[in-house]
């Protein structure tokens, strides 16, 4: 696809669609605090639920790969959000997983990506959350920049794209199924079908899975204070020395 025309000016985002169990009563809350301040649209994504996963889907998605039923609903979750905005046709949707914690000045840094991202190729996918600790090399950055390029997706708790990218998304899932975690097939994913994907820096979600504010449900993990503090060495190192 070439160029957006003119760039012109669009909406901030189309919708927020949020993956969440449907007894995940506690995170959902958490995200519907963060979120209604913002006058942002959202709607949960609640179909696919561990529970209501058949043998079916699990075959027609799933064939022989090792994955839990947690990790399958999650891929089944995300699956369906790129499947509203292909039909939707949306131009930008920003997907969270419902343990995102959004920074204070997320606004102001979403409206930075757009404005950086608006004259770039499609296809396309940001990635605004810090993907457990991963940040563009400080050697890599430049001053009043905030999108970077990369060969690498972070993990999925954070990331805005359209429908173009998502039916390319979409369609590969249809044909070669789901064989590895999320986050670890959609990088594979835009890899293979030319996505192009691009990190903010600073990013403005964090995973609270991953830093500790929640309990992860997909891998073991250590207790809750354990990974707070070893999340914020990890960060500090990583995002201010690395």
């Amino acid at each position: 696809m070439s160029k957006q025309q003119g760039c012109e000016n669009a909406p901030l985002l189309d919708a927020i669609l949020v993956i969440n169990p449907r007894d995940f009563t506690e995170r959902r809350q958490s995200i519907e605090r963060q979120l209604q301040p913002l006058g942002l649209p959202y709607e949960f994504i609640h179909t696919f639920d561990a529970g209501d996963l058949n043998a079916a889907t699990q075959s027609r998605y799933f064939g022989q790969a090792l994955l839990s039923s947690g990790q399958q609903s999650c891929a089944l979750k995300h699956f369906q959000a790129l499947r509203l905005i292909v039909e939707r046709n949306w131009r930008r949707a920003l997907v969270l997983e419902d343990d995102a914690f959004l920074v204070p000045q997320f606004l102001q840094g979403l409206q930075q990506a757009f404005d950086e991202s608006a004259c770039l190729d499609s296809p396309r996918v940001l990635f605004i959350g810090s993907g457990g600790n991963q940040y563009t090399p400080r050697r890599l950055r430049v001053p009043g920049q905030h999108l970077y390029k990369s060969d690498k997706g972070r993990l999925g708790e954070a990331y805005v794209l359209g429908s173009h990218a998502a039916r390319l998304r979409v369609e590969w899932i249809e044909q070669h199924g789901i064989s590895l975690p999320i986050d670890n097939l959609f990088e594979r994913i835009d890899q293979e079908c030319g996505i192009a994907m691009y990190w903010l820096e600073p990013p403005i979600v964090e995973q609270g899975s991953k830093n500790g504010r929640f309990r992860s449900v997909l891998e073991p993990a250590p207790p809750n204070v354990v990974r707070r503090f070893t999340s914020l060495l990890q960060k500090v190192r990583r995002k201010y020395f690395y």
